[in-house]
């Protein structure tokens, strides 16, 4: 009779082998914090997973997108705040220019006044987008005593995509205001070269009030305190606008990050490990690993003498 033990170490080795790697896999899952490492785990789930992990990416880049617009809008604000305290300053002195006690010395240097203002207003136009940098929107052109317009690139369309990027446009996500609205452009002839020129109306009470400052004008000086109080109504109008934005904005974030944080928690039931179960699940392959090892060490002391008794 030959007795072979052949097969008894064979299946002895794939069942040490077999709780070897489950152990190990469990320890990665661990490590790892994810259930699910490779596609041959479960490869349901792992789809599952990757679809709800591109949907937040895109959450994350639209969460991003309404940061950048939100400072950009922040600064557009601030442009029009120094913009508005510019022309109350001109109006202050348009009151100021207005009464009989000053001389015609004092309302030259009224004049110098206005004229750095208007210089002051044309940087903070072209801050009024919001950008990082000034723009070149506004251009002084003081040999015909005027601010030409330069239109900027208009934003138009919407953001491709599904979910939020069918809410957010492509306007509320890069636009501000419109200048040309709030300085008052309009038409104003041909350059040298027979290209259309606009002109920004609200400079020209900034001019119109210097000039006659200088002229002693002050019938006229006071005629401008209502253009004035105009024009600062304008600029608050257009703070409204950023502000109503700005808060549209804030909404739509708050329910992007509701449905983030939504996916968040489903993403984290199918694809994290539940360290609790990896424990019993590491601690029943070592139990199986130990009684195998057990059971090897009593059948492997067999030999023929064992069947000749």
């Amino acid at each position: 009779m030959r007795i072979s033990t052949h097969l008894f170490y064979k299946n002895l080795l794939s069942s040490i082998h077999r709780e070897h790697l489950g152990a190990a896999r469990v320890q990665e899952q661990i490590a790892s914090g994810r259930r699910i490492n490779r596609l041959s785990e479960d490869p349901a789930a792992l789809s599952q997973v990757l679809s709800l992990r591109t949907a937040t990416s895109e959450i994350r880049d639209y969460v991003r997108g309404i940061d950048l617009q939100k400072s950009r809008l922040n600064r557009a604000e601030e442009a029009l705040a120094q913009g508005t305290q510019v022309m109350q300053d001109a109006r202050v002195i348009a009151v100021q220019g207005a009464t009989g006690t000053y001389s015609a010395a004092d309302m030259r240097n009224l004049a110098s006044q206005v004229d750095q203002m208007i210089t002051a207003l044309v940087g903070f136009a072209n801050a009024s987008r919001g950008g990082v940098k000034p723009e070149g929107l506004f251009e002084r052109d003081d040999v015909n005593s005027r601010v030409i317009y330069h239109p900027p690139s208009s934003w138009e369309g919407e953001v491709t995509g599904e979910g939020w990027g069918r809410v957010l446009t492509l306007n509320m996500l890069v636009g501000t205001i419109d200048p040309g609205r709030v300085f008052g452009t309009v038409d104003d002839g041909v350059d040298g070269e027979g290209n259309p020129v606009q002109r920004a109306t609200m400079f020209d009470t900034l001019f119109d009030l210097r000039d006659r400052l200088r002229a002693g004008d002050r019938s006229g000086v006071d005629g401008l305190t209502g253009a004035l109080e105009g024009h600062i109504d304008t600029l608050v109008q257009g703070r409204g606008d950023l502000g109503g934005r700005g808060y549209q904005l804030d909404k739509i974030q708050g329910q992007i990050q509701m449905q983030n944080e939504q996916l968040a928690e489903v993403l984290s039931k199918i694809g994290d490990t539940d360290v609790a179960e990896a424990a019993i699940r590491i601690n029943r392959h070592e139990l199986v690993l130990q009684a195998t090892l057990s059971t090897a060490a009593r059948l492997m002391h067999v030999s023929l003498l064992n069947y000749l008794r």
